[in-house]
């Protein structure tokens, strides 16, 4: 069951002392490699909105009027969370970007340097924990596909792969002979041309990551969930009856998390 709340807060950029602060006040903003995802806080079961600019995603806000916060995670340079703290400035809203930490949620990072993991994998893990108590992989599918383990609140470590887009567009610029088209399977099989071979290849590596993801969390513990998410996670589409794979919007819920233990914490 998810519990909605509506939080009371006192900060300098509200423009009302005491504003009441509902979750369809709060926007929790996922800045991916690609693309831009968006979700209300009361939306975050839901799929996320996608925007290619700040610009697409500030008609988004204009347009609502009702934002007073805004969480961000971002993988991408500094200088695009700064633009999208200024732009909210004159809004009157409140800009939140969250990274990785050492340990929260009871979750332990195995980093040493925790500025090293990028806040997307933090963030899947996060969102993970919330979805089972069991040890645990998250699996982000995405332009990379990352994937941590998670064992009795620690966290193992991880791998860092390339999505299937980026493996089949390597071949492809790598080779002379090689084309490729721009399905994604959704199906595990085999081609009978060359653009098929190629398409159902690089889906067995993605494949690949994952029955090694099994073998490795398997060596750990015999009771474990599969939390699995990202904008290419269609391409396990044909998993979807496994009864311990549980699907999720990994940035946008482990932002979801926070937001709402932050601002039930300082509600009056």
């Amino acid at each position: 069951m998810v519990v909605r709340l509506a939080f009371v807060v006192t900060d300098s950029v509200s423009s009302e002392k005491n504003a009441v602060v509902g979750e369809k006040n709060v926007l929790l903003v996922d800045i991916g490699n690609t693309r831009i995802k968006y979700s209300l806080l009361c939306d975050d079961e839901k799929e996320p909105q996608s925007v290619s600019s700040i610009a697409e995603l500030f008609t988004f806000i204009d347009s609502y009027e009702k934002i007073s916060h805004i969480y961000v995670a971002s993988v991408r340079n500094n200088e695009v969370s700064k633009e999208i703290n200024t732009l909210c400035l004159p809004r009157k809203i409140n800009f939140i970007e969250k990274h990785t930490e050492k340990s929260a949620f009871e979750i332990k990072n195995s980093y040493e340097n925790v500025q090293k993991m990028g806040v997307d994998r933090w963030l899947a893990m996060v969102c993970a924990a919330e979805k089972t108590k069991k040890a645990f992989f998250v699996m982000d599918v995405g332009t990379a596909i990352t994937v941590d383990f998670v064992v009795n609140g620690q966290h193992l470590g991880g791998w860092i792969v390339p999505g299937f887009n980026v493996m089949r567009d390597a071949l492809v610029a790598s080779t002379k002979k090689v084309s490729a088209n721009d399905e994604i399977p959704t199906s595990f099989g085999v081609g009978t041309d060359t653009e098929e071979c190629v398409a159902t290849g690089c889906h067995a590596a993605v494949y690949g990551v994952y029955l090694s993801a099994i073998d490795y969390i398997s060596s750990k513990q015999t009771d474990f969930d599969i939390i699995l998410g990202g904008g290419d996670k269609k391409v396990f589409a044909f998993l979807e009856s496994a009864v311990n794979i549980r699907p999720a919007h990994l940035v946008v819920q482990g932002l979801a998390r926070y937001a709402r233990k932050e601002l039930s914490s300082i509600q009056a």
